[in-house]
């Protein structure tokens, strides 16, 4: 059998990405109605030390400018792809766990962090666990030099203190990059035992 496209069915019928288009509409619709970084749904230490969990998953989906949104946007519409033939529950639960993984590292090791938004960090963790999850199925180590040429740059940022390629009004956090890509991989870790049997991911496209 031929091995399918992202935008193919059996039998060559096309399909659209339904989920991944959801997601990426959700984000753009939220930013026109409620604006940049909107007080209620960031994540904020002392709201949600208060009783404020929601915080914990909208946090992830509001942004603090135009071009935070549409670099954000763009991300996932493009990682969310690699995972648009999962099943639903299996991505759902992905995303939530990484995002509340992401979430508890942010609280517990940046204790300097007051507030937090925008999918940047979750958007690693797809990286992270749409690239190995590609190896395991493929054997093809490309997806690992990706990887690690993510990690690379995380680290430069880290050690820099700025990101290399945008500037947003709300500065971007490598530290939430460096815990999403962790989170990914962490999350990822039970799935990747059968790479040596070949046997096909939930995940990949």
């Amino acid at each position: 059998m031929a091995e399918q496209g992202v935008f193919t069915l059996g039998h060559g019928r096309s399909y659209l990405p339904w989920r991944t288009l959801g997601l990426t509409g959700l984000t753009l619709v939220l930013y026109l109605l409620l604006g940049p970084a909107p007080e209620t749904l960031v994540l904020d230490r002392e709201a949600i030390a208060a009783g404020e969990w929601w915080r914990l998953i909208t946090g992830h989906w509001v942004h603090g400018d135009p071009q935070h949104l549409l670099l954000d946007t763009a991300g996932l519409f493009i990682l969310s792809l690699l995972f648009e033939r999962s099943p639903a529950w299996i991505y759902g639960t992905f995303l939530v766990s990484a995002m509340l993984l992401l979430d508890l590292m942010i609280l517990l090791w940046l204790p300097w962090l007051e507030t937090y938004c925008g999918l940047s960090g979750l958007l690693n963790a797809l990286l992270a666990g749409g690239m190995l999850l590609l190896w395991r199925d493929s054997g093809d180590r490309l997806y690992l030099l990706v990887l690690a040429a993510a990690a690379g740059k995380i680290a430069v940022e880290i050690a820099l203190d700025q990101a290399l390629f945008s500037d947003t009004l709300w500065a971007p956090l490598p530290e939430a990059h460096a815990f999403g890509l962790i989170s990914g991989a962490l999350l990822s870790t039970p799935l990747l035992n059968g790479r040596l049997s070949r046997k096909p991911s939930q995940f990949s496209g």
